[in-house]
């Protein structure tokens, strides 16, 4: 805490000092510090309005490059008294593509705020002296809470009354176990976790009860602490974003080039410099591919919805790719890999491990001593709850169990004896159920149950008992013993010459399908990476069930950590997989280390504890059920279901995206290639090829539409079974640089021979419309060879997608009524003969056969 005095004074010097007592502050106290100090509420930062966010999606490269050759087609038109139809066209595309990936946010953002969970609303206080329930956010510091077993604790407090009062602190710490509160002061050397006085903000109490003067309240609590810390840090750019502005980059320099020469062309030439200069900026916008963003837009939110359906909620769009592409994931254990419910593992009765506990004695010293509290839900100690559910799965009827045997007195858990007790009346006789450490219990009991038998427990009963002990502690069980005697009267040695009943070994278990989730991440090359509060040793155990770890050397405590510092952590976290006992700071450490090994990082969690490393990892994973408000609100992805295994299936999906996009990019910048490579060509003949209003046809309509449904394409078999991509690599690898080189090369050829072909055959009008139709048809049989770029698809499934097989034969139809109706005028295109027609089909045919074949042949020769 930053107020070391709250928790190293005693309680009295704490109301004194801040002016209160144990009846409370007076009603208009409390109003003046509310009106003085604000409400206790976490500042969620300055939203975004919906209008900037509508404006963000135009701070992109491409789309500022679409817009300068928007306006650049205006002042052609304007220049040549035409009609702003090339202007208006590309406006369109550029605004369709804000429009839909402003929606996708909204609908993000709308779905995230139906996840947040309500806390509670309001709270016990004591006001003049009076009990009353307040809002939470209208606490001031100085009141006096009153805390049971299931409340929710929305401030920071002092305790001063505390009645066996247990906390889960798992949200801060990541401690899995409660922590058992007192009154005692602590050591100004605490830390957080060793705090047993105060309870905190964003924590529940689990057990028992107490009274605490609040004593920070909003963003001063640790809570709020943690929460003000994010709001520094800034986002990094996805890899899709990188690779992205690479690609724009690469054609904003080619576009610049194209200026030049072609104007330097026409310069030398003598052609008229306004001529030259229209005529260069056209083959600009050929060279643009217009259909990209808004292609890859829409590619991302088919990929947000599929996996909105697949229990993962994508906050911001570019996400859904950058899932593809990780390597790390560093994962909370408790309630992400773990349940967080403890459960029953083990039972020893006497000095032996049983199936089945039959003693009437130690059902009974489960069932009775033990708070939990049963409605619609469990509430109470999770090791108790564990304790109730094990004895309901026997076939017990716990609550009956009570009412038969009434609690007629109790001897309350204290962190000295380590031990609780209940006094009931069985078959007439007073009876104490005692239960606690096994320690505790051991040195209190001088006699033991064996075999329904009651024997005198001797230095041979121990071992036994002992090296039970110790086999279980090495599966990182937590141990609770119980043990009874017949009472005459509750006295201070009722605790005392018990009769040992015996043992119960219970664990927070794997969730179900994490080992196999967690197996499908090493076949994937993504390292899991668990990383817990709990101890060493339940982190060996839970890491080496799941088949994190395979022995306890890749296992570290936090502790540790902090003698390195941090460019030797860089090296140190290469050796471990399995973090124990770990603060924030840790966490937040080991996520910078590995992203300076150059590792695209997932962080986990559920935690307020989580949420520093969750904002600065690549990709930030909240959890939508437990999670709290505040890791939720830095994450970039949340899952609706909690599982682990949905973050596999989420890594599955963003792989698929990622070849799907790769496969448009190539698709349509090889189109936009053979397109720059025609028009220059034809320009240094003194020919025109193509009109603006034919580029931008193909280029968002012919190209466009099947590149919209390629993002349909099915992942391949063998796509999780393959190693994460290196995201140092650069996006045109040299495979990807011979596919484009290649591909374009050939094309443009065989266009350029179908137009020559035609004009010496039919003469210029023809020539022209059996290029356009040439490059039409051999644009829509690559967008089939784009499927996969790599793998030969002929006779594989060929048409297995549907949505691409829709595509083309609206493509089909779209052209009939382009070439065959009087709307060709518009793009000054003449009618051509069947015959015609097949000329230029035939070697689009085999243009498509060359390049199926030459697949092998060149995914073999370059590196990709």
């Amino acid at each position: 805490m930053k107020n070391k005095i709250y928790y190293t004074k005693d309680y009295q010097a704490i109301m004194e000092l801040l002016g209160t007592n144990s009846k409370g502050l007076s009603n208009e106290e409390a109003r003046s510090r509310l009106e003085k100090y604000g409400k206790n509420v976490l500042e969620t930062g300055k939203k975004e309005s919906l209008f900037i966010k509508f404006l963000r999606q135009f701070n992109d490269m491409m789309i500022i490059i679409l817009l300068i050759s928007a306006i650049i087609s205006g002042v052609i038109s304007y220049y040549n008294n035409e009609p702003f139809t090339d202007s208006f066209v590309i406006l369109a595309i550029v605004i369709l593509n804000a429009i839909m990936g402003f929606m996708q946010e909204v609908k993000a953002d709308k779905s995230i705020e139906s996840l947040k969970k309500m806390s509670s609303p309001t709270i016990k206080v004591k006001r003049e002296g009076k009990i009353k329930r307040i809002n939470v956010e209208n606490l001031v510091v100085g009141d006096i809470i009153i805390i049971e077993a299931g409340d929710y604790i929305p401030a920071d407090a002092r305790l001063f009354k505390c009645s066996s009062l247990s906390v889960d602190e798992s949200s801060l710490t990541g401690e899995s176990l409660p922590v058992d509160k007192n009154i005692e002061p602590i050591p100004s050397d605490a830390s957080l976790s060793d705090i047993k006085n105060i309870i905190f903000a964003g924590t529940i109490a689990t057990y028992g009860h107490g009274e605490g003067i609040v004593v920070e309240t909003g963003m001063n609590t640790i809570l709020g602490g943690i929460a003000s810390s994010l709001s520094t840090d800034t986002d990094a750019d996805t890899p899709l974003q990188v690779k992205i502005k690479e690609i724009s980059k690469i054609i904003s320099i080619i576009i610049g080039v194209i200026i030049l020469v072609m104007f330097l062309i026409g310069v030398f030439k003598g052609n008229d410099l306004v001529e030259t200069l229209m005529l260069s900026i056209s083959l600009a916008v050929a060279a643009i591919p217009e259909g990209l963003p808004a292609v890859i837009t829409i590619t991302l939110s088919l990929g947000m919805n599929v996996l909105a359906k697949k229990n993962a909620i994508i906050r911001k769009i570019n996400s859904v790719e950058t899932l593809g592409c990780t390597e790390i994931i560093c994962s909370d254990k408790t309630g992400t890999i773990t349940q967080n419910k403890m459960t029953v593992k083990s039972v020893c009765f006497g000095n032996k491990i049983v199936d089945e506990i039959k003693n009437k004695h130690f059902i009974n010293a489960m069932a009775l001593c033990n708070d939990v509290i049963k409605d619609e839900e469990y509430i109470g100690d999770p090791t108790e709850i564990a304790i109730f559910k094990y004895l309901e799965k026997t076939g017990l009827d716990v609550i009956s169990t009570r009412k038969q045997n009434d609690r007629i007195n109790e001897i309350p858990f204290d962190s000295n004896r380590k031990m609780m007790s209940t006094i009931h009346v069985i078959d007439g006789k007073k009876v104490i159920y005692s239960k606690g450490s096994l320690d505790s219990i051991l040195a209190n009991s001088t006699r033991i149950c064996i075999n329904n038998k009651i024997e005198k427990m001797n230095d041979e009963y121990i071992d036994e008992i002992r090296s039970i002990e110790k086999q279980e502690a090495e599966k990182a069980l937590r141990l609770i013993a119980f043990a009874y005697k017949e009472i005459d009267n509750t006295s201070d040695e009722a605790e005392n010459d018990l009769i040992f009943l015996g043992i119960v070994g219970m664990i927070d278990p794997p969730r179900d399908m994490v080992k196999e989730s967690i197996d499908e991440c090493y076949r994937a090359g993504v390292t899991p990476i668990m990383i817990t509060g709990d101890s060493l040793n339940t982190a060996i155990s839970i890491g080496k069930e799941i088949g994190i770890i395979k022995n306890k050397k890749e296992a570290i405590e936090g502790a540790s950590l902090d003698q390195y510092s941090d460019d030797e952590l860089i090296e140190v976290v290469k050796h471990y997989k399995v973090y124990a006992r770990v603060s924030p700071e840790h966490k937040l450490r080991i996520v910078k280390a590995w992203q300076n090994n150059s590792k695209i990082v997932a962080m986990t969690g559920d935690g307020v504890n989580d949420a520093p490393a969750i904002k600065t990892a690549n990709i930030g994973i909240g959890m939508g059920i437990t999670g709290t408000d505040v890791s939720k609100n830095v994450s970039d992805v949340i899952l609706a279901d909690d599982c682990f295994n949905t973050i596999v299936s989420a890594i599955r999906e963003g792989r698929r995206i990622y070849d799907n996009i790769r496969n448009v990019i190539l698709y349509l910048l090889t189109g936009n290639i053979i397109e720059v490579l025609l028009v220059f060509i034809a320009m240094l003949r003194g020919v025109e090829l193509f009109l603006p209003i034919q580029l931008l046809y193909i280029n968002l309509i012919t190209d466009s539409i099947p590149a919209v449904a390629l993002a349909f394409e099915k992942a391949d078999k063998n796509i999780m079974n393959r190693e994460a991509r290196d995201n140092n690599k650069p996006f045109f690898t040299p495979f990807m640089i011979s596919r484009l080189v290649i591909s374009s090369i050939i094309k443009t050829i065989v266009l350029f021979g179908i137009y020559l072909f035609g004009y010496n055959l039919y003469g210029i009008d023809v020539a022209n419309t059996m290029i356009f139709l040439g490059l039409i048809i051999i644009e829509m049989l690559f967008a089939i060879s784009c499927k996969n770029i790599k793998k030969n698809i002929i006779g594989k499934k060929i048409f297995d997608n549907s949505k691409l097989n829709i595509s083309l034969l609206i493509l089909v139809f779209m052209q009939i009524i382009v070439f065959i109706t009087p709307i060709r005028s518009i793009f000054r295109i003449t009618s051509i003969s069947f015959i015609n027609f097949i000329e230029v089909l035939i070697p689009c045919i085999l243009v498509f056969i060359i390049n199926e074949v030459s697949k092998n042949t060149l995914n073999k020769s370059f590196k990709d």
